[in-house]
């Protein structure tokens, strides 16, 4: 199992935070409205953990988009958006059908991880490709079923909360990276760090 150093979390979260100012300001800029990411929470565990970390969750029911990155760098990001979020979200963007409202989500969610993950490879001079996102209407109690999650056996998840104040409209953001590139991202941190001394 790989672990992450505190230097090397660290230098993760300087280049979170870049990439996050500038997901924030596209996706701001998308809605027309203010919004905030809270400051990512970086942490390496187990799938089986990262569902734990869900259980709380259970009692809600969420909107859950998920889209797959490819490169050096890859791995999936999530979002959640839960039910009053997303019917906040549809009022904001004068959506009236469900349908409309899948696609809006799609839409936010292919805005932001694309951007954030875009800008957090270019940060450590690489490329990454996207594929279309999808979208779940999934009890988080079956969320072990998704096939996302059968996809890893250890992640490195960078958590973030999005947050739309005055429109009440919150979602939370997973970037999962599969086991291959947590080597290739801790090289590429230390390197990083080794150019900072």
């Amino acid at each position: 199992m790989y672990n992450i150093t505190e230097d090397e979390k660290d230098v993760l979260q300087e280049l979170m935070n870049v990439a996050y100012g500038s997901a924030t300001a596209v996706v701001a800029e998308m809605l027309e409205a203010f919004a905030t990411l809270s400051i990512p929470n970086i942490q390496v565990m187990q799938v089986n953990e990262l569902l734990q970390t869900f259980e709380s969750l259970k009692n809600k029911s969420y909107y859950f988009s998920t889209q797959a990155f490819a490169g050096e760098f890859s791995g999936e990001s999530a979002f959640f958006i839960d039910t009053t979020s997303a019917k906040n979200l549809a009022k904001h963007l004068e959506v009236e059908s469900d349908e409309d409202l899948d696609d809006a989500i799609l839409e936010l969610t292919n805005v932001l991880t694309s951007t954030l993950t875009t800008k957090l490879a270019e940060e450590m001079d690489t490329e990454v490709s996207f594929s279309l996102p999808n979208i779940f209407h999934v009890p988080l109690a079956e969320i072990a079923g998704v096939k996302t999650f059968q996809s890893y056996s250890q992640v490195i998840v960078i958590d973030t909360q999005l947050i739309f104040e005055n429109q009440k409209i919150n979602g939370e953001i997973f970037i999962l990276t599969k086991d291959e590139s947590i080597q290739w991202l801790k090289q590429k941190l230390n390197y990083i760090l080794d150019q900072m001394i």
